[in-house]
């Protein structure tokens, strides 16, 4: 009987055991499939800062123990010729997630070429800018040829694929309508200063991003190019007036699209795209005019620390590279916050949640961190930059000299636009010098605010996306601008902050460092109950980027980050039929259920060269910035959390327990086996 019992017993823990051993693998499984995803979004170091260690970086489809060598010290070409190509193909899905960094590593070595990375880019751009509407011009052929004829220098995006934006980064033969109809068939004779340095740090130009007639509005839609639509949500715009690049970078396009900034129009995109928007300080990059009265930055829209860090660290002058600060946030440096706007406008609960969470986190890292009002008066500031934006109108009949052999007239161009000419008409030198005196006194209050407060984190929008048909301009203030020759001067200026004031509602805090001429850096963090994404902005002192920098490394390596193919598990997916929030948000303002006006980014400076109409002059007298650049540890990590967290539920930790008790069964069984 009790040898019977023994026997039975031995056989129930054998069979439990052979049953719940599968699923054990299976969990292994898994795991090793969450681990191989993880290997498929780490990031690539490229360069270092003595002053932080690097992990050792992985590339998708290669050992973990394979040697890597210095990109600078490879000689290989664009299609990998001296490189063993990795057995495991770069798939579509994962050129659209992965950034410029870790991409270009893959062509050194060999995993991938960059005449395959500019047909996944087509590929894409054929899928989906049909919905997004934000390429207005390619050149395939052209990229090819150059993808061919690329050699490696160490240039940190070797053979990668970018678009620029359309306004202002001229590209040979490229079009260069500044979103004017009769500039329709007008093409750039040679490549601008942004788009040679682009090059010359490896990017291949595959063509370019839409914008709003002149960048004047915080939106991406135009009589010329129609609507941009934002690829988290077809129905809202992704804004603007880099609203192109970014719908391009977010979708996955490419890992990286320029655009430039007169008012916010790198980061109030960057926002509501999901992205991050980096706004440098004045005078400091590679193209940068060393005036003090410039308010325009050229940048990227870019999806990971390490790309921002990388590209800002490129295009640094190098006369300036030693007197841009180095980064010096920790837990000593006072950070101050406000969800109040510049000048009392209203604020959603979304913006000030966003806020708060930061804020919050912050605070649980032990950094000092206080609530404090918003410290300038901001619209009186906003004034001030109405004014610079209809002087810049001024430049229209240079314009339309050429191509039309008289001034402007009201059918060439937008509402806003010829409303901004007639005003600029009243203006003269001396109320361009007052707004640029009363900007630099407001320069120093800030200069006296960083002084206890290095930092001021606000939202970057106080409002999520609007529709994306946004048009900011009520009725009743169109048509006053349809003709306004009967105005005063004064009554034209106020007729221009009026009619913008319910597009500055949405997007309130990013002229300050245009301004100013200090950087800010918006960072993707929030995600709405609609599935609409928000950032939050941090703003520092001129020259104080590389603490900025730190500060965004630190939110993505603590998984703060949402981007688009990087959602919370439980995110509600976008509903393109749920209508935008902003509908009902403005009441108190005519005209307030669409846009945001920026100011030009178009600041017409070299009328000579009417092909590249937006470069600024060479800067002969600048210095700025060091030389070491500081490197994201695991800076694309995060998605790897995000994408576990939506695997099917393995049931693991229960199969692992019944798998224990299979092993106790077996080891009691033997024990009455042994003693009998």
């Amino acid at each position: 009987m009790k040898k019977s019992l023994m026997k039975r017993l031995l056989l129930l823990s054998t069979l439990a055991l052979n049953s719940f051993t599968p699923l054990a693998v299976n969990v292994n499984a898994m795991e090793s499939d969450v681990e191989s995803l993880n290997s498929s979004l780490q990031s690539i170091q490229v360069k270092s800062n003595p002053e932080i260690e690097s992990d050792k970086a992985v590339i998708p489809g290669e050992s973990e123990e394979e040697p890597q060598e210095t990109p600078a010290r490879m000689e290989v070409d664009s299609q990998g010729e001296g490189e063993t190509p990795s057995q495991t193909p770069l798939t579509i899905e994962e050129y659209k997630k992965l950034d410029a960094t870790t991409l270009a590593e893959m062509v050194r070595r060999g995993r991938t070429t960059s005449k395959e990375l500019i047909e996944f880019a087509f590929q894409v751009i054929e899928e989906t800018n049909p919905d997004l509407n934000n390429v207005i011009s390619t050149r395939k052929e052209a990229a090819l040829a150059e993808a061919e004829a690329m050699e490696d220098t160490g240039q940190p995006f070797y053979g990668v694929p970018m678009l620029v934006k359309g306004l202002g980064h001229s590209v040979e033969e490229g079009s260069n309508t500044l979103g004017f109809k009769f500039l329709e068939d007008q093409t750039s004779s040679r490549d601008g200063r942004q788009v040679k340095a682009f090059k010359e740090a490896g990017f291949i130009v595959i063509g370019q991003t839409s914008y709003p007639q002149m960048g004047w509005i915080n939106v991406t839609n135009s009589e010329l190019y129609g609507d941009t639509h934002n690829p988290w949500n077809l129905a809202h715009n992704p804004g603007g007036s880099s609203g192109g690049s970014s719908a391009a970078v977010a979708i996955g396009q490419v890992p990286v699209a320029s655009s430039s900034d007169a008012g916010g129009s790198t980061r109030i995109p960057a926002s509501w795209s999901g992205l991050i928007g980096l706004h440098p300080s004045r005078g400091i990059l590679t193209w940068d005019s060393s005036s003090i009265n410039n308010q325009t930055t050229h940048f990227a829209e870019t999806k990971s620390m390490q790309d921002t860090i990388t590209l800002f660290e490129t295009l640094l002058k190098e006369k300036t590279r030693e007197h841009v600060l180095q980064g010096s946030f920790d837990k000593t440096t006072p950070i101050a916050y406000t969800t109040m706007t510049p000048a009392g406008t209203p604020i959603s609960e979304d913006a000030i949640q966003a806020v708060r969470e930061v804020a919050n986190f912050l605070k649980g890292e032990g950094y000092l961190v206080e609530e404090v009002a918003y410290p300038v008066d901001g619209k009186k500031l906003m004034e001030q930059y109405y004014i610079l934006a209809s002087s810049a109108a001024g430049s229209l009949d240079y314009i339309a000299k050429r191509p039309l052999g008289r001034p402007i007239q009201r059918e060439d161009v937008e509402l806003l636009t010829w409303a901004l000419y007639q005003t600029s008409k009243d203006l003269t030198k001396e109320d361009v010098a007052g707004a640029w005196d009363y900007i630099h006194q407001v320069t120093e209050d800030m200069n006296a605010f960083y002084s206890k407060y290095p930092f001021l984190l606000t939202a970057t929008n106080a409002y999520p996306a609007p529709k994306a048909d946004y048009n900011h301009i009520s009725p009743e203030l169109a048509e006053v601008m349809e003709d306004m020759s009967g105005l005063s001067k004064v009554e034209k200026l106020q007729v221009i902050y009026d009619q913008w004031l319910p597009a500055w509602t949405l997007t309130p805090y990013t002229q300050l460092a245009n301004l100013t001429g200090t950087p800010a850096l918006s960072l993707p963090t929030y995600l709405t109950d609609k599935g609409l994404p928000m950032g939050v902005m941090f703003n520092t002192f001129a020259k104080n980027d590389r603490s900025l920098l730190q500060i965004g490394k630190l939110l993505e390596e603590s998984n703060r980050f949402i981007t688009y193919y990087n959602r919370p598990s439980d995110d509600k997916e976008s509903n393109p039929d749920v209508e935008p929030d902003t509908d009902n948000i403005l009441n108190p303002f005519p005209g307030a259920d669409e846009t945001v006006g920026n100011g030009a980014d178009t600041q017409i400076e070299d009328l000579d060269d009417q092909s590249n109409i937006e470069e600024q002059a060479e800067d002969n007298h600048l210095s700025n910035s060091p030389s070491s650049q500081p490197v994201v540890k695991d800076h694309q990590v995060q998605a790897t959390d995000s994408a576990k967290d939506t695997l099917p539920n393995t049931g693991e930790s229960d199969q692992l327990v019944m798998y224990s008790i299979s092993l106790t069964l077996f080891g009691i069984a033997g024990y009455f086996v042994r003693k009998k």
